[in-house]
Protein backbone atom coordinates (compact mmCIF):
# COMPACT_ATOMS: atom_id res chain seq x y z
CA UNK A 1 0.00 0.00 0.00
CA UNK A 2 1.44 3.21 -0.60
CA UNK A 3 2.02 5.98 2.01
CA UNK A 4 -0.65 8.59 3.12
CA UNK A 5 0.28 12.13 4.51
CA UNK A 6 -1.23 14.85 5.63
CA UNK A 7 -0.34 18.98 4.57
CA UNK A 8 -1.54 21.29 6.97
CA UNK A 9 -2.13 24.37 6.06
CA UNK A 10 1.21 26.12 7.82
CA UNK A 11 2.15 28.58 5.34
CA UNK A 12 2.28 32.11 7.32
CA UNK A 13 2.91 35.64 6.34
CA UNK A 14 6.45 36.93 7.28
CA UNK A 15 5.69 40.46 8.02
CA UNK A 16 7.95 43.49 9.09
CA UNK A 17 8.13 44.37 12.28
CA UNK A 18 6.39 48.25 13.18
CA UNK A 19 3.46 50.15 12.20
CA UNK A 20 2.17 49.88 8.64
CA UNK A 21 0.66 52.34 6.54
CA UNK A 22 -2.92 51.77 5.10
CA UNK A 23 -2.92 49.62 2.47
CA UNK A 24 0.94 48.61 2.57
CA UNK A 25 0.08 45.95 5.26
CA UNK A 26 -2.26 44.61 2.55
CA UNK A 27 0.38 45.14 -0.46
CA UNK A 28 2.77 42.60 1.72
CA UNK A 29 0.37 40.12 2.65
CA UNK A 30 -0.76 39.65 -1.08
CA UNK A 31 3.12 39.62 -1.59
CA UNK A 32 4.41 37.06 1.15
CA UNK A 33 2.41 34.11 -0.20
CA UNK A 34 4.18 34.55 -3.28
CA UNK A 35 7.25 34.86 -2.25
CA UNK A 36 6.56 31.45 -0.37
CA UNK A 37 5.39 29.58 -3.43
CA UNK A 38 8.34 30.43 -5.16
CA UNK A 39 10.37 29.62 -2.57
CA UNK A 40 8.57 25.81 -2.36
CA UNK A 41 9.07 25.90 -6.40
CA UNK A 42 13.06 26.40 -5.32
CA UNK A 43 12.53 23.46 -2.36
CA UNK A 44 11.21 21.10 -4.63
CA UNK A 45 13.85 21.41 -7.73
CA UNK A 46 16.26 21.14 -5.01
CA UNK A 47 15.03 17.82 -3.15
CA UNK A 48 15.13 15.98 -6.74
CA UNK A 49 18.59 16.24 -7.41
CA UNK A 50 19.35 13.94 -5.02
CA UNK A 51 19.63 10.09 -5.25
CA UNK A 52 19.27 7.64 -2.08
CA UNK A 53 20.96 4.88 -2.71
CA UNK A 54 20.35 1.94 -0.37
CA UNK A 55 23.62 -0.14 -1.04
CA UNK A 56 27.01 0.32 -1.73
CA UNK A 57 26.59 -0.34 -5.55
CA UNK A 58 23.77 2.15 -5.93
CA UNK A 59 21.84 -0.17 -7.42
CA UNK A 60 18.96 0.17 -5.09
CA UNK A 61 17.44 3.40 -4.26
CA UNK A 62 14.58 5.17 -2.46
CA UNK A 63 12.35 7.35 -4.47
CA UNK A 64 11.47 10.82 -3.87
CA UNK A 65 7.88 11.72 -3.02
CA UNK A 66 7.33 14.72 -4.74
CA UNK A 67 4.90 16.13 -3.02
CA UNK A 68 5.74 17.80 0.33
CA UNK A 69 4.46 16.05 3.53
CA UNK A 70 5.13 19.56 5.58
CA UNK A 71 5.33 22.84 4.71
CA UNK A 72 6.65 25.04 7.11
CA UNK A 73 7.82 28.79 8.32
CA UNK A 74 10.13 29.90 10.97
CA UNK A 75 10.03 33.98 11.38
CA UNK A 76 12.34 34.30 14.40
CA UNK A 77 16.07 33.19 12.20
CA UNK A 78 17.17 36.07 10.18
CA UNK A 79 14.33 37.63 7.80
CA UNK A 80 12.66 34.31 7.94
CA UNK A 81 12.94 30.53 6.77
CA UNK A 82 10.49 28.61 4.04
CA UNK A 83 10.91 25.22 3.92
CA UNK A 84 9.41 21.85 2.58
CA UNK A 85 9.88 18.31 3.72
CA UNK A 86 10.01 15.67 1.57
CA UNK A 87 10.89 11.73 2.05
CA UNK A 88 11.95 9.17 0.14
CA UNK A 89 10.55 5.77 0.24
CA UNK A 90 11.45 2.19 -0.63
CA UNK A 91 8.52 -0.82 -0.43
CA UNK A 92 6.33 1.24 0.95
CA UNK A 93 8.47 2.53 4.25
CA UNK A 94 10.05 5.94 4.02
CA UNK A 95 13.92 5.71 4.46
CA UNK A 96 14.99 9.07 3.78
CA UNK A 97 13.23 12.74 5.57
CA UNK A 98 14.67 16.22 4.36
CA UNK A 99 14.12 19.09 4.65
CA UNK A 100 14.86 21.85 1.89
CA UNK A 101 14.19 25.27 2.68
CA UNK A 102 15.58 29.04 1.86
CA UNK A 103 17.70 30.37 5.04
CA UNK A 104 16.98 34.41 4.53
CA UNK A 105 19.22 37.06 5.84
CA UNK A 106 19.72 40.52 5.30
CA UNK A 107 21.84 39.59 2.60
CA UNK A 108 21.49 36.69 1.17
CA UNK A 109 18.78 33.69 0.78
CA UNK A 110 20.97 30.68 1.28
CA UNK A 111 19.50 27.11 0.93
CA UNK A 112 19.85 24.50 3.05
CA UNK A 113 19.50 20.73 3.40
CA UNK A 114 18.80 19.29 6.41
CA UNK A 115 18.31 15.20 6.48
CA UNK A 116 18.11 12.09 8.51
CA UNK A 117 18.17 8.81 7.64
CA UNK A 118 15.86 6.33 8.58
CA UNK A 119 16.74 3.59 6.98
CA UNK A 120 18.06 0.83 9.20
CA UNK A 121 21.50 0.63 7.16
CA UNK A 122 24.03 3.08 6.12
CA UNK A 123 22.42 5.24 3.11
CA UNK A 124 24.73 5.99 0.35
CA UNK A 125 23.27 9.59 -0.84
CA UNK A 126 24.08 11.07 -4.37
CA UNK A 127 23.75 14.85 -5.19
CA UNK A 128 23.52 15.54 -9.27
CA UNK A 129 25.06 18.78 -9.82
CA UNK A 130 25.83 19.88 -5.78
CA UNK A 131 28.78 21.70 -5.22
CA UNK A 132 30.40 21.75 -1.93
CA UNK A 133 29.09 19.24 0.91
CA UNK A 134 27.71 16.24 0.65
CA UNK A 135 25.91 13.78 3.03
CA UNK A 136 27.73 10.95 4.12
CA UNK A 137 25.53 8.53 6.97
CA UNK A 138 27.82 6.20 8.48
CA UNK A 139 24.71 4.30 10.16
CA UNK A 140 21.39 3.62 10.54
CA UNK A 141 18.99 3.85 12.59
CA UNK A 142 17.54 1.24 15.22
CA UNK A 143 13.84 1.75 16.69
CA UNK A 144 12.74 0.72 20.46
CA UNK A 145 9.75 -0.96 22.01
CA UNK A 146 7.72 1.60 23.37
CA UNK A 147 6.92 1.11 26.99
CA UNK A 148 3.49 1.11 28.61
CA UNK A 149 1.81 1.45 24.85
CA UNK A 150 -1.01 -0.61 24.33
CA UNK A 151 -0.75 -3.31 21.61
CA UNK A 152 -1.43 -2.09 17.98
CA UNK A 153 -5.36 -2.37 17.10
CA UNK A 154 -6.42 -4.74 14.42
CA UNK A 155 -8.26 -2.08 12.47
CA UNK A 156 -6.25 0.77 10.60
CA UNK A 157 -8.86 3.68 11.23
CA UNK A 158 -8.13 2.98 15.44
CA UNK A 159 -4.48 2.62 14.98
CA UNK A 160 -4.27 5.90 13.61
CA UNK A 161 -5.83 7.14 16.72
CA UNK A 162 -3.38 5.37 18.85
CA UNK A 163 -0.55 6.91 17.26
CA UNK A 164 -1.78 10.53 17.73
CA UNK A 165 -2.56 9.42 21.44
CA UNK A 166 0.87 8.36 22.12
CA UNK A 167 2.44 11.14 20.03
CA UNK A 168 0.69 13.46 22.44
CA UNK A 169 2.93 12.16 25.34
CA UNK A 170 5.94 13.30 24.12
CA UNK A 171 7.10 16.45 24.86
CA UNK A 172 10.51 18.48 25.89
CA UNK A 173 11.87 21.45 25.09
CA UNK A 174 14.77 23.01 22.57
CA UNK A 175 18.00 25.25 23.51
CA UNK A 176 19.04 27.58 21.37
CA UNK A 177 23.12 27.37 22.08
CA UNK A 178 23.78 31.05 20.48
CA UNK A 179 20.83 33.26 21.40
CA UNK A 180 20.39 31.39 24.58
CA UNK A 181 16.35 30.79 24.11
CA UNK A 182 14.41 28.06 25.60
CA UNK A 183 11.55 27.03 23.42
CA UNK A 184 9.08 24.34 24.70
CA UNK A 185 7.87 20.86 22.13
CA UNK A 186 4.53 19.95 20.98
CA UNK A 187 3.77 17.32 18.86
CA UNK A 188 1.89 18.37 15.56
CA UNK A 189 -1.60 16.72 15.88
CA UNK A 190 -1.04 14.19 12.62
CA UNK A 191 1.59 12.51 10.92
CA UNK A 192 3.79 14.16 8.69
CA UNK A 193 3.20 10.48 6.85
CA UNK A 194 1.75 7.15 7.47
CA UNK A 195 2.69 4.05 5.65
CA UNK A 196 1.44 1.05 5.81
CA UNK A 197 4.03 -1.75 3.85
CA UNK A 198 2.40 -4.87 1.99
CA UNK A 199 5.08 -7.05 3.60
CA UNK A 200 7.87 -6.97 6.30
CA UNK A 201 7.91 -6.64 9.53
CA UNK A 202 5.88 -3.51 9.80
CA UNK A 203 2.09 -3.45 9.83
CA UNK A 204 1.55 0.30 9.90
CA UNK A 205 3.97 3.25 10.72
CA UNK A 206 4.26 7.09 11.29
CA UNK A 207 6.00 9.74 11.11
CA UNK A 208 5.65 12.76 13.47
CA UNK A 209 7.41 16.03 14.27
CA UNK A 210 7.51 18.22 17.45
CA UNK A 211 7.40 22.08 16.73
CA UNK A 212 7.88 25.13 19.04
CA UNK A 213 6.00 28.13 19.12
CA UNK A 214 9.29 29.90 17.50
CA UNK A 215 7.92 28.44 14.25
CA UNK A 216 6.76 25.83 12.45
CA UNK A 217 9.45 23.60 11.77
CA UNK A 218 9.78 20.33 12.75
CA UNK A 219 12.66 20.32 15.60
CA UNK A 220 12.77 16.77 16.65
CA UNK A 221 11.07 13.97 14.67
CA UNK A 222 9.09 10.51 16.21
CA UNK A 223 8.53 7.47 14.13
CA UNK A 224 6.49 5.26 15.39
CA UNK A 225 5.69 1.90 14.02
CA UNK A 226 3.75 -1.21 14.65
CA UNK A 227 5.36 -4.25 14.11
CA UNK A 228 3.97 -8.12 14.10
CA UNK A 229 5.28 -8.48 17.51
CA UNK A 230 2.13 -6.67 18.57
CA UNK A 231 4.25 -3.84 19.65
CA UNK A 232 5.11 -0.31 19.13
CA UNK A 233 8.25 1.14 18.34
CA UNK A 234 9.75 4.33 18.36
CA UNK A 235 12.66 6.27 17.65
CA UNK A 236 13.32 10.03 18.35
CA UNK A 237 15.38 12.15 15.68
CA UNK A 238 17.22 14.91 15.84
CA UNK A 239 16.05 17.70 13.06
CA UNK A 240 17.65 20.86 14.37
CA UNK A 241 20.86 22.51 15.33
CA UNK A 242 19.59 23.44 18.81
CA UNK A 243 20.21 21.21 21.60
CA UNK A 244 17.36 19.16 21.98
CA UNK A 245 15.36 17.34 25.20
CA UNK A 246 12.56 14.99 24.99
CA UNK A 247 10.20 13.77 27.16
CA UNK A 248 7.62 10.56 27.10
CA UNK A 249 5.10 10.59 29.93
CA UNK A 250 6.59 13.67 31.72
CA UNK A 251 10.11 11.55 32.29
CA UNK A 252 12.91 12.76 30.32
CA UNK A 253 14.24 9.90 27.96
CA UNK A 254 16.42 10.90 25.41
CA UNK A 255 18.45 13.84 24.21
CA UNK A 256 20.78 15.92 21.44
CA UNK A 257 22.74 18.53 23.41
CA UNK A 258 25.57 20.13 21.16
CA UNK A 259 29.13 19.49 22.30
CA UNK A 260 28.01 16.00 23.01
CA UNK A 261 28.87 14.01 20.16
CA UNK A 262 26.46 16.71 18.60
CA UNK A 263 28.08 19.65 16.14
CA UNK A 264 26.21 22.19 15.23
CA UNK A 265 25.73 20.60 11.69
CA UNK A 266 25.52 16.87 12.31
CA UNK A 267 25.34 14.29 14.88
CA UNK A 268 28.32 11.76 14.97
CA UNK A 269 27.57 9.25 12.75
CA UNK A 270 26.01 11.58 10.20
CA UNK A 271 22.94 10.02 10.63
CA UNK A 272 21.41 14.05 11.15
CA UNK A 273 23.37 16.25 8.82
CA UNK A 274 22.65 20.11 7.75
CA UNK A 275 24.51 21.08 4.70
CA UNK A 276 24.93 24.72 3.70
CA UNK A 277 24.42 24.81 -0.09
CA UNK A 278 23.77 27.34 -2.86
CA UNK A 279 22.67 31.10 -3.09
CA UNK A 280 19.54 31.97 -4.15
CA UNK A 281 20.46 34.68 -6.46
CA UNK A 282 17.42 37.30 -7.33
CA UNK A 283 16.91 36.81 -10.95
CA UNK A 284 15.81 32.91 -9.75
CA UNK A 285 13.01 34.45 -8.21
CA UNK A 286 12.03 36.96 -10.98
CA UNK A 287 12.57 34.04 -13.64
CA UNK A 288 9.74 32.29 -11.59
CA UNK A 289 7.16 35.30 -11.37
CA UNK A 290 7.99 35.39 -15.17
CA UNK A 291 6.51 31.68 -15.37
CA UNK A 292 2.80 31.50 -16.49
Amino acid sequence: MRGRFVVPLVIAAVLGSGAALPGRADDAARKAPMLDEQFQTINLADARRWEMFLDPAQRTKAELVERPVFVWTNPTKGKGQHGSVFVWTHDGRPMVVGSIFVNRTETTQRLMHEFHSLAPLPLHPRCGGCDGESWKPAAGIALQPLKDAPPPDASAPRRLLQIRTLARQFGGYTFDDWRKLRWELRSLPQPLYRYQPESGDVIDGALLGLVTDAGTDPEVLLLLEAHRDAVWHFALLRFSDSSLYVSYQGREIWKAVRGEGQEQFHNADHTYQLLRMRIVDASELQDLKSKP
